[in-house]
């Protein structure tokens, strides 16, 4: 029943904020974290202390349900996906962008160790 829950918000996610998203930009690929809590999908860059709504979880979704027992949780992923400008998006606005997947070039169990160190990914 929960997954439903979370395929409805996913799906009221999408609508909102395919637009917010840049439709048409060119994706980026972008490696992080990207969690699913109560009224909460989102993703989080290594090296940044800053969340992004996740407005279309896009191909990315098929390969959470796989590596997640239950229905929230959290899985280190490298993806490509659209981002917006800065704005407020998500649940009560509180997350400065929202980005769109569009590939999912690897999704694994989270980690300790995930993100190495690493700085911000560039582009």
């Amino acid at each position: 029943m929960m997954r439903k829950a979370i395929a409805r918000v996913a799906a009221a996610a999408t609508v909102a904020g395919v637009a917010a998203a840049g439709r048409g930009m060119e994706p980026r690929r972008l490696t992080g974290h990207y969690t699913v809590h109560f009224e909460e999908q989102s993703f989080q860059r290594c090296g940044s202390g800053e969340k992004w709504w996740v407005s279309d979880p896009g191909p990315l979704l098929a390969r959470y349900r796989e590596l997640v027992q239950g229905d929230y949780g959290t899985v280190y992923v490298t993806v490509r996906a659209e981002v917006s400008d800065r704005g407020q998006f998500g649940h009560l606005g509180m997350f400065p962008r929202t980005i769109a997947v569009r590939g999912v070039v690897q999704a694994r169990a989270a980690g300790s160790g995930d993100c190495g160190g690493r700085e911000l990914e560039v582009e």
